[in-house]
């Protein structure tokens, strides 16, 4: 029908107004590809309050239980700077929100240093926990860029070869248990422990977080390929949106003749008054499309109040579908907030009730369930159609590449409706209906769509005496 396809005409040029979001979904890809210094600078708090409590107790064991001749103050004076470091950290991470490369280096070239100062105190290279220096050169390696993981590797070999010439060397180990375990072979044994753990733990995390990045750069590719494909129909849907002024205009005039040469036959009349509503509804289309571009932007329609807004577009599907009954049902309580009258989401509402007005006309009904709901800030609608139904192959699909399940369908509608609904922070996703057909869901926070107080007040605002709500919303549903 050609309400359609002018609707699909207005919906695709509009959305090219918005396409420069592209780029950002690149940069956000980018962003993706490495740990952010922020998240580096958590772990190493956390790696560094493990550190002391174990050094603590290793310290006081081997002095107290094994009674080896320690430098005791020393070595707890390491820890407890290590420990003072760490808790300024730990403030300082509540304070900022954004971190730098330079700073995660200076971290772990503090480690480093209280690493080497507890070695230098306890045995030097002869320490069987000397191959902690691994630790924070891994650390760079998978965390900071090439350069600065180089010179945490180069310093580390610096403090490493300070510790072959000078270091306090420790008494002669003597027997743990028995025969050949010795305390130098024991401490091997839990630096093979702390080993397992340190590289299970980052393994673990490298994994997570690569799985993370995976899911993010398909999306994103996705939503780029999604957004190249609507920028193509696009570019061909506003040649036809030059052309269709003059069909609708010859349409008029047939329409105006025809009811002016046959005034005795009601039955035609009514055809032609419902014909007649289907060509305004294409002009008033195609009048949105004109003024939301020459204004830049799709918010031409100006302010209303949610409850509103819901209600006139329901309205205007009606006219576009009178062969369809439908109930409108608000759940209370409803936050009702003044929003911005987004033409684009507009659309994206119509479409899903196109496909549940379809989906119910094919199955023999003509029935729609419209639940809509708004609480904490954020807008649930809900239609549910008496269809037959999607397998599940075709609602993970739905929205997401162009595809169609009917004969006559071009397979846009939905991918524009998720399009649309994903520009403002929002989804929609289709599940199983009690009815057997298909529950198509909009979840949209109305953050950037909520008018202020300010602009709500003024003259023409939706707090005006003149933006009070259509019958049909407060009744809260239609048959």
């Amino acid at each position: 029908m050609l309400w359609r396809v002018v609707a699909a005409v207005g919906r695709r040029v509009l959305n090219l107004v918005r396409m420069q979001g592209n780029n950002h979904v690149l940069t956000q890809m980018q962003d993706t590809l490495r740990f952010k210094p922020r998240q580096v600078l958590r772990i190493l708090m956390w790696l560094r309050l493990c550190a002391v409590i174990g050094q603590t107790i290793t310290v006081l064991g081997v002095y107290y239980l094994m009674g080896l001749d320690l430098p005791l103050a020393a070595l707890l004076t390491c820890v407890g700077l290590l420990a003072a470091f760490n808790a300024a950290v730990y403030v300082r991470l509540r304070l900022i929100k954004e971190a730098s490369h330079r700073e995660v280096f200076i971290h772990l070239m503090v480690d480093s240093l209280v690493l080497t100062a507890l070695l230098f105190l306890s045995g030097g290279p002869s320490n069987p926990f000397v191959s902690l220096y691994l630790v924070p050169i891994a650390l760079a390696a998978v965390a900071l860029p090439s350069s600065y993981a180089w010179w945490v590797g180069a310093a580390s070999v610096v403090l490493y070869g300070f510790l072959l010439v000078w270091f306090l060397p420790m008494e002669a180990p003597y027997e743990v248990v028995a025969g050949d375990i010795n305390l130098h072979l024991f401490g091997t044994w839990v630096n093979f422990i702390l080993s397992v753990v340190l590289i299970t733990f980052f393994v673990s995390l490298m994994a997570a977080t690569l799985r993370r990045q995976d899911m993010k750069l398909a999306e994103a590719r996705e939503g780029t390929l999604r957004n190249e494909q609507i920028v193509a129909i696009g570019t061909l849907a506003a040649g036809a949106a030059h052309q269709l002024g003059t069909p609708l205009s010859s349409m008029s005039m047939v329409v105006e003749e025809l009811r002016d040469s046959r005034e005795d036959d009601e039955a035609l009349q009514e055809d032609l008054d419902i014909l007649e509503s289907q060509i305004q509804v294409c002009k008033q289309t195609l009048a949105e499309l004109m003024e939301a571009a020459g204004n830049g932007q799709a918010r031409s329609g100006g302010q209303a109040s949610l409850r509103q807004f819901i209600g006139r577009i329901i309205n205007t599907w009606s006219i576009m579908r009178p062969d369809v009954r439908h109930r409108l049902h608000f759940q209370e309580p409803f936050e009702n907030p003044c929003i911005f009258t987004e033409q684009t989401l507009m659309h994206a509402i119509i479409n899903l009730l196109n496909n549940a007005a379809d989906a119910s006309v094919a199955n023999g009904s003509d029935r729609v369930q419209i639940d809509v709901a708004c609480r904490d800030g954020e807008l649930t609608l809900s239609v549910i159609d008496e269809g037959q139904g999607l397998d599940a192959d075709a609602m993970e699909q739905a929205g997401r590449v162009i595809h169609t399940t009917k004969p006559e369908g071009l397979g846009i509608g939905l991918v524009l409706s998720n399009a649309t609904v994903g520009r403002f922070g929002g989804s929609v996703t289709l599940l199983p209906a009690d009815t057997g057909g298909v529950l198509s869901r909009i979840t949209l926070p109305l953050n950037d769509l909520r008018v202020s107080d300010k602009l709500a007040d003024e003259p023409g605002g939706c707090r005006q005496p003149q933006a009070a709500d259509h019958p049909l919303n407060k009744q809260g549903e239609s048959t």
